[in-house]
């Protein structure tokens, strides 16, 4: 990739972190040698802050009279239901709405039930390596460094705050972007056709329109960024499907036919 702009969670580089990696990756060999890459992601920092959470305030409500209640049986029960409700449930709750600390991801607080926004790195990407050119808050938006976060200045979006950004062709000049094409061709997006996740990307067939309809979290978000541009882009999305309305492959077999080009012009975009 050349000339990407990305973001990433930050989180800050502490001793802590870094001693907990080190037990992580020993443990993680152990394990499971055949494995190479045992890097761990935000997404498992916040899962072990979460576990830590939940932990302290169990300590805080004490494990006395700590036993689930059992549901009516029925056929209907997911296997959470079935497990039963604990009758410590509301103690235990309180008490975690309470918990402050400073986790392996950052601080931990819950407002309103909800874990806080998180710091995010603005990252420039060129062949196999990355900058970070700005930091974006809740409270200040864009700033260039991260310790500005507890400043009182003001919400700022100005592009000032950001650092300098190598485009694509290791150009210092921002693209003029998207050029309405002669001939009429739309971007065309491959959308996987598949059943689970379906919140991400979901493909469904009206047979009385004969119309296709892509939708989910992907589809909006992708949405939102077209709407955001400062020019028009036509497009289109394209279900990898077969003449029955089902996959016509993996994932994989998607990323190859766009790469190939050859199913429906397929543009190297994909979900």
């Amino acid at each position: 990739m050349q000339g990407v702009l990305s973001v990433k969670t930050y989180f800050p580089e502490t001793k802590e972190l870094e001693n907990f990696t080190a037990r992580w990756r020993r443990k993680f060999q152990e394990d499971n040698p055949a494995i190479l890459n045992s890097e761990l992601t935000v997404i498992g920092l916040w899962a072990y802050d979460a576990a830590s959470a939940v932990a302290s305030a169990v300590e805080k409500v004490g494990t006395a009279n700590f036993y689930f209640e059992k549901t009516n049986a029925s056929s209907n029960l997911t296997e959470l239901e079935a497990i039963g409700i604990s009758q410590n449930g509301p103690k235990l709750r309180e008490a975690l709405l309470g918990i402050k600390f400073k986790g392996l991801a950052g601080d931990f607080n819950l407002v309103n039930g909800q874990s806080q926004s998180s710091t995010f790195k603005i990252i420039n990407v060129n062949g196999n390596g990355e900058r970070e050119v700005a930091f974006w808050t809740p409270e200040n938006g864009l700033t260039r460094n991260e310790f500005n976060s507890g400043s009182t200045s003001t919400y700022s979006t100005s592009m000032k705050n950001v650092g300098p950004i190598i485009w694509p062709g290791y150009s210092n000049f921002v693209p003029k972007g998207w050029e309405i094409p002669t001939n009429g061709k739309k971007l065309k997006i491959g959308v996987p056709v598949k059943d689970g996740f379906t919140e991400f990307v979901k493909v469904t067939y009206d047979p009385s329109s004969n119309r296709t309809q892509v939708t989910g979290f992907c589809i909006d978000v992708f949405k939102a960024v077209m709407k955001a541009l400062p020019y028009v882009v036509s497009y289109e999305f394209i279900p990898f499907a077969n003449s029955s309305g089902e996959s016509a492959g993996s994932y994989n077999d998607l990323v190859y036919q766009v790469y190939l080009g050859v199913r429906k012009n397929l543009h190297h975009t994909i979900f």
